[in-house]
């Protein structure tokens, strides 16, 4: 037991690296952008009651919702709003399946429009602290964004354990160093304390409901990020973020929201940002300098939840196969995905230069985390009604607490379509598109198959073809039924060689499975053909590199089958004919066949990386 608790705490600081640098971030800006509207009052009963807000909004939707409750919820150790669609999909067996995965593709492509937004404002916020110490680095701003976004895409080929190691400690320092800043400050105006009492919020919003309205779409800002904490529950496991959260992150969060309150009841004219106004005046550099390295940490939670929602994504059918890195002997969630890291890092810096600044930014982030919050709440409903049994009081309960608050972000959130918030939208419009196609083609395209499934026994007892010398392999997953691209090539040559291997690959839930019990070989020879057909089924590990080549080899080696000579991989090609336009619209078998060509590519590329 103490073993655990050790490796948890140990987890714990690593996971502070990883998953809280989002949220734990927030402080830097989200307060400066929320009285950067003229709409907002700067009186005592203003500022205390948004500072209530900010606490109550941390503790309704991140430690219930987030920490407490769907840390709970996990898809074999997985989480996010893919694999709670892939539960509710399983779980719930009417009325609920269809709008699951609707749900899970709606929210992953709103997730990738956070994924990009992220690093962007994070990175921009920490840039603009430094340069504002002198006005001749102002125009700085830009080019060191995007040199710090380069340094932050580039490491992330050591893995999450790694990246989470070095900054885990970055962040441990910058969750004590907001704590500092935060107490002196609240000694000095302890009446910022009324803003734990929850109606001191409700009191604002019933003085000042147009002031609340505006800045409920701003507060959003400080629980952006708890999307991400379950999407990188795979990479660590519940209980080291849930101590993470609870020992660190809440309590130092919530110490500087209310110091930044009681800077603000002190000075209410300041038009500084009050984060970086309310440290002496030589903290100034130092505290901009470890801010940047806070930025970069930030972005890493978005960074590595979306490499996890885009594997569960594959998994589900909604993406074609990505080339995947592991990175952890013990962890199977810790991957690194190398064409996402590549489209991510050329989306951040575009973002850095079309916006300029981060209080532009603000206005194109938070819509996007509300619309996703919104439907994993639908979805967790669904799950706990149906497998943990929620009564209507715990439903209830949670909708008016949870529900509504999420509710009023996204409502007040819409106001931001103009000023930035179509960006996340447009990028989940082309997310969702892409995920339905692939779904929608890949679908048709196992219904044009199956007028070629046959029985492989039936197909060897056919009639008329003509035996090739040579080795043919073939990827296929039922051993009873002949692959399609085999029955193809029959039906369009006449022949078959005189040697078929049909390989199926199967990903074992372990770190490695050992040489002997990897394989099963089975050989069929009363054909009427003098030919040789042998099923073989190989058995990966999640850290195995998945290398047929190498496999089949060691296979040989074990004496499970013959030397193989001269090999040919053959595989099939996606096509649907033109003059049936109804099968799929235009744009979609345009986008359908492109996705999988790219398919193809990467797979025949895994193959030839192997043989290399």
């Amino acid at each position: 037991m103490k073993n655990v608790l050790r490796v948890d705490s140990l987890l714990a600081i690593s996971a502070l690296g990883v998953v809280f640098g989002d949220i734990g971030t927030s402080p830097l800006y989200a307060m400066h952008a929320l009285f950067s509207h003229a709409v907002i009052p700067r009186s005592a009963e203003a500022i205390t009651g948004i500072i209530s807000l900010v606490l109550w909004a941390l503790l309704t939707v991140v430690s219930i919702k987030y920490i407490i409750v769907l840390l709970s919820v996990d898809n074999d150790g997985d989480g996010g709003i893919m694999a709670l669609s892939a539960l509710v999909m399983r779980s719930v067996k009417q009325g609920v399946p269809k709008f699951a995965i609707v749900a899970g593709i709606v929210g992953a492509g709103l997730f990738y429009g956070d994924g990009l937004i992220t690093p962007a404002i994070s990175v921009m916020s920490a840039t603009e602290g430094l340069t504002g110490l002198s006005p001749s680095l102002e125009s700085w701003a830009v080019p060191f964004s995007i040199l710090i976004v380069l340094g932050l895409f580039s490491v992330q080929h050591f893995g999450t354990g790694k990246v989470g190691a070095l900054f885990g400690p970055t962040m441990l320092v910058w969750f004590l160093v907001l704590a500092l800043l935060g107490l002196p400050q609240i000694a000095t105006h302890p009446g910022v304390l009324l803003a734990l009492l929850p109606h001191t919020g409700l009191l604002f919003i019933f003085n000042y409901p147009l002031a609340a309205f505006i800045a409920l779409g701003t507060i959003v800002l400080v629980v952006t990020g708890a999307e991400a904490l379950y999407a990188d529950m795979g990479h660590f496991g519940p209980n080291p973020i849930r101590i993470a959260w609870f020992a660190i992150a809440f309590p130092c969060l919530a110490i500087n929201y209310l110091g930044q309150g009681a800077f603000l009841l002190a000075n209410p004219p300041v038009s500084d940002n009050p984060f970086f106004a309310m440290g002496p005046s030589w903290s100034t550099l130092p505290l901009g300098l470890l801010a940047a390295c806070a930025a970069v940490v930030a972005s890493q939670s978005v960074i590595s939840g979306v490499f996890s929602l885009t594997r569960q994504a594959e998994r589900l059918g909604c993406l074609p196969y990505v080339r995947a890195v592991q990175t952890s002997a013990r962890a199977r969630g810790q991957i690194y995905l190398p064409p996402v890291n590549a489209l991510l890092c050329i989306g951040v810096i575009a973002l850095i230069v079309f916006f300029q600044s981060s209080t532009s930014l603000a206005g194109a982030y938070g819509l996007a985390v509300t619309s996703t919050f919104l439907l994993t709440s639908v979805l967790l409903i669904a799950y706990m009604r149906a497998v943990r049994r929620w009564n209507r009081v715990q439903v209830v309960s949670f909708i008016m607490t949870v529900g509504a608050a999420e509710t009023i972000f996204f409502v007040s959130g819409l106001t931001k379509i103009v000023s930035g918030g179509w960006i996340p939208l447009t990028i989940s419009v082309a997310m969702c598109a892409v995920m339905v196609t692939w779904r929608k083609g890949r679908s048709l395209l196992s219904t044009q198959h199956q007028q070629f499934i046959d029985d492989r026994d039936h197909f060897l007892r056919t009639p008329g073809l003509t035996v090739v010398p040579g080795t043919a392999i073939y990827h296929h997953v039922d051993h009873h039924t002949t692959p399609s691209a085999l029955l193809l090539s029959a039906m369009a040559f006449g022949a078959i060689h005189d040697r078929i291997i049909a390989v199926s690959i199967v990903t074992m839930p372990v770190p490695h499975v050992h040489v002997m019990k990897r394989y099963t070989v089975h050989s069929t020879f009363r054909t009427m053909y003098p030919l040789r057909y042998e099923n073989v089924t190989i058995r990966f590990g999640f850290k195995d590199d998945i290398n047929i080549p190498a496999a089949l080899e060691e296979a040989v080696a074990q004496g499970l089958m013959p030397q193989i000579k001269n090999p040919l991989y053959i595989t099939t090609e996606a096509h649907f004919p033109p003059e049936n336009p109804g099968v799929l619209p235009r744009w979609q078998r345009a986008l359908f066949l492109t996705l999988y060509r790219l398919f193809i590519i990467e797979c025949v590329a895994g193959v030839l990386r192997v043989v290399a």
